[in-house]
Parts: C-alpha cells; structure tokens; sequence
C-alpha cells in the first residue's frame, strides 16, 4: 500500500524563502522599466545626432571641400556651417571675422535643431535656471577655439532627473575632430 504524504513544513518554508529571494532580486529589474525607457530615449537621440555628424563629414568630403564651408547645401537644410576639417559646427559661424574657428553655445543649440531636423526635445541652455519646468536636454559649451582638444558642445538628458548632483546621459560633441562621447555624468 501506497502512502499519499503532502509537502512537510520544512519544504514549504525552504520554497517560500526561494520565492522570497527571487521576488527581492527580480522585482526591482521590472519595477524600474521607466527608468529604462528614459535611457533608451537618451542613447536614441544621442546615436542620431552622432550619426548626423559622420553623414554632414560625409556630405562635406563628397563636396570636395578642404576648408571650412557656409551653408553645407548638402546637408539637411542647409544652413550648418562646417569646421575647417567638415565637421559641423552652427548657423552663421563664418560671420563676424569668426572664420568657423570658435565655439559658442549658441552654435551647440543650433548643432541639434538643425542636424537632427526634430522639435521633440525641449532645449535649455545650461545655467542655474535650466533645471525644471518642460526641459528634457540642457546644452551648454566648454572652450572657444575649435582647433583645441578641450573645446566641445555637451547636451544632458535631464527629463528622468532634473535634480543638480544627479547623474544623467550626456553627450560631448568635439567639432574640431567630430568625435561624440556618450556617458553618464552628473549634472550641475
């Protein structure tokens, strides 16, 4: 004759630990989906406008140009201004004896409305005031002369967290050699 035993207490309690645990170590991954779908929207917008840049280089190589160009027509509107070695740089750098040489702020806004042609995000240039309100990316500038290593424009993904200290996306963009850097970097 068969005996018909049931879970002993010892066995339910060790599965009820197991669950315990998993529920402990799992939970957080699927509770934190929104703070993955802003990084995702973060590395999107980011690998777009790093993509923009080597096509504009492109645009500018295929023109045959060895020097800085006003209003690159190959490229998008039309109205980004090249560095002296093809990359873009901002509207109307070419005026005022500036010969596509300096980086200013102003150039870094221009840089994302113009080569990635989108009105999703909602730009605030870096300063005290920027941290609040609609703002999803904050821009600003570090440097003036294009030619230097240290010169370079940088946008800050703030929509998932607009505290000063906290760390967010950025993106370092270095006109002089058109390279683009994305990290994670604290704000403020």
């Amino acid at each position: 004759m068969k005996s018909n035993q049931g879970f002993t207490l010892i066995e339910l309690v060790v599965v009820i630990i197991i669950l315990g645990v998993l529920a402990v170590v799992a939970a957080p991954r699927f509770i934190n989906l929104s703070q993955d779908a802003h990084e995702s929207v973060a590395k999107a917008a980011f690998g777009a406008f790093s993509s923009a840049v080597g096509l504009y280089h492109q645009c500018w190589q295929v023109e045959g140009s060895n020097r800085n160009e006003f209003n690159l027509a190959c490229y998008g509107d039309g109205s980004i201004d090249s560095t002296n070695t093809g990359y873009p740089l901002g509207q109307d750098t070419l005026a005022g004896g500036n010969n596509g040489t300096q980086l200013n702020g102003e150039y870094c806004r221009e840089l994302w409305q113009g080569l990635l042609d989108n009105n999703e995000f909602v730009l605030s240039y870096h300063h005290d005031a920027a941290f609040g309100g609609d703002t999803d990316i904050v821009y600003w500038y570090a440097g003036g002369a294009v030619s230097s290593p240290n010169t370079y424009c940088y946008f800050n993904y703030i929509a998932d967290d607009q505290r000063k200290g906290q760390e967010n996306w950025q993106l370092r963009y270095y006109p002089g050699e058109g390279k683009t850097v994305v990290t994670r970097a604290t704000l403020g």
